[in-house]
């Protein structure tokens, strides 16, 4: 395969890391033997690529990352399928929604599962209720309370008898709302959450089941057949519905933890795609591609934190003002993101346009506004009766990675310099960060960011209602709260939108968390593959309808 010539930037040292440190993905099945090009000699169509987070886990109902998804997008097939914002139907050739927007009435096609045996309604009706089930504890239960009953499930007020999705035959799929969503045939299409399981293969592995890839069978284009020694095999999965439009006969994920590996990898011929590490980004922007990826980085801001100034508003607000959002992306990310000082998005659609396109922004300064941060602290400390910037102290946790370090040594110099308060910094794993430390509320500030589950700005603002389980900020605010329920029950989409916005508005006013950057992602992708798709919603690369020239 045609590959880029080896950068001159990438050193000797790197390159023996590389040989070293971690193996490079095979061809050879789940033998693990094979040569880089050995699928190609034989004729075969494979797609070889890496990630530097491993899946949380490979059960579709309790995925949390979009690295998760992207898995899922692979091996499930929900009602319909959503490839790039493009909404076709799925398991489901066809649906009726009723004139008030509540129930949808879903007409299975005839498929199959990866083992032979007919996909049923009845395997989407248990996925649904284990979701929301209390027992199964999904990181994501809440993206089931767009169903009937789903949030009076998910908190153990009602069983899971009562979640508004019914089977009524094998063939047909009753599913009823909470409120009218616009976006309901989107998220179901790209939410591996949503997809269908078997319960007999559930029930028969119990708290193994997905442990690994022989643990499950596949109702999506490919079908897992490894998943061991930081190697993920998939394979045409040919009892899917639609095999006649899958080209490749195999993908190979590899968890390769240094992205700066995976690029040596790209120019070696092991891989067939790469996200181009920050920085090398201006060595390469001349062959590599760019996509703005949905992600919004900020740091979240503990506002029920046992340290009181981060309680108070105007010093919420001084940490706004104080920072500047250009001068911190050059410092920590060689200028190649974009400096952003909000919360939604701005490529998501909205009123025909995007939702940058349809609001002007009113925020704080991209340049940051020192004058207006000094104010700011000042009000705070008489407030709560500090005598200097000096005596103040505020703890920044991020993970360990090395990019992370370096970010927070840059927000921890600028806002020392601006404001002179003091900020220690720590550094927890990926694990601990995500599965406790924001969870618990167990931070003062911590770096992090959100990409959106689905095309709507609700996805965002959810962050911040009260009773959200992703309102790691433990922020609250009637007047939010208020609004955002009535977001849900908006039929109108132009008034709804309008009503979101002014949520965003909402949060930005109290300065319940820092906005920094959304982000640019850098790739290069081999000449020979074509059909790689890319989102800025639920997952980034999406290479099920990938093709490999022979």
């Amino acid at each position: 395969m045609k590959k880029r010539i080896l950068a001159a930037l990438l050193t000797l040292a790197m390159t023996a890391a590389m040989v070293t440190g971690c193996s490079t993905p095979s061809t050879g099945g789940d033998s693990g033997e094979g040569g880089g090009d050995s699928g190609a000699a034989s004729g075969e169509k494979v797609f070889r690529y890496a990630t530097n987070t491993e899946p949380t886990t490979l059960d579709p109902t309790k995925g949390q990352s979009i690295g998760d998804n992207e898995i899922q997008h692979a091996i499930t097939e929900g009602l319909t399928r959503n490839t790039a914002g493009e909404v076709k139907p799925g398991i489901a050739e066809k649906w009726e929604i009723s004139d008030d927007g509540l129930t949808y009435t879903f007409h299975l096609r005839d498929s199959k599962w990866s083992d032979g045996e007919p996909i049923k309604a009845a395997d989407y009706e248990f996925s649904w209720k284990r979701l929301v089930d209390p027992e199964t504890a999904s990181p994501y239960a809440f993206i089931g309370d767009y169903l009937k009953n789903g949030y009076a499930v998910e908190t153990g007020e009602k069983d899971p008898s009562e979640l508004g999705v019914k089977a009524v035959d094998d063939k047909t799929l009753e599913v009823t709302l909470e409120n009218p969503t616009s976006y309901f045939l989107s998220l179901i299409g790209s939410s591996g959450q949503y997809a269908p399981l078997r319960q007999d293969i559930v029930e028969k592995y119990g708290t193994d089941f997905a442990a690994t890839a022989d643990k499950n069978v596949y109702s999506g284009p490919f079908k897992m057949t490894k998943s061991e020694n930081n190697e993920y095999i998939f394979e045409k999965n040919e009892n899917y519905w639609d095999v006649d439009s899958i080209k490749l006969d195999r993908c190979e994920l590899s968890y390769v933890e240094k992205p700066d590996t995976q690029l040596s990898m790209y120019e070696a011929g092991d891989l067939d795609y790469v996200m181009v590490p920050s920085a090398y980004v201006p060595d390469y922007q001349d062959k590599a591609e760019k996509f703005m990826n949905g992600n919004v980085d900020f740091c979240y801001i503990n506002s029920q934190s046992e340290n009181k100034v981060l309680q108070n508003k105007d010093f919420r607000l001084a940490l706004n003002y104080a920072i500047s959002r250009k001068e911190y992306n050059d410092l920590a990310n060689t200028g190649i993101y974009e400096p952003f000082n909000g919360l939604v998005f701005p490529g998501l659609q909205a009123k025909g346009k995007t939702y940058g396109e349809t609001y002007e922004m009113k925020s704080y300064p991209i340049e940051g506004d020192q004058e207006q941060a000094k104010s700011h602290l000042d009000a705070a400390m008489k407030e709560l009766n500090i005598a200097s910037p000096g005596d103040i102290e505020i703890e920044l946790t991020t993970t360990d990675a090395e990019s992370s370090k370096k970010i927070a040594e840059v927000i921890q110099e600028l806002w020392q310099k601006s404001l002179g308060i003091k900020v220690k910094i720590r550094q927890v794993t990926y694990s601990e960060i995500y599965g406790n430390v924001f969870p618990e509320h167990d931070f003062e500030v911590g770096y992090g960011g959100w990409g959106a589950d689905y095309d709507d700005p609700y996805s965002y603002v959810e962050l911040f209602k009260g009773d959200s389980s992703y309102n790691y900020s433990q922020f609250v605010n009637k007047d939010l709260d208020e609004l955002l329920v009535a977001t849900q029950k908006e039929t109108d989409t132009d008034k709804r939108m309008d009503m979101l916005k002014e949520a965003e508005q909402l949060i930005l006013d109290e300065g319940a968390f820092v906005p920094l950057q959304a982000r640019n992602i850098f790739y290069m992708l081999d000449e020979d593959t074509t059909g790689i798709n890319f989102y800025y919603c639920s997952l980034n690369i999406d290479w099920v309808y990938a093709d490999v020239a022979q």
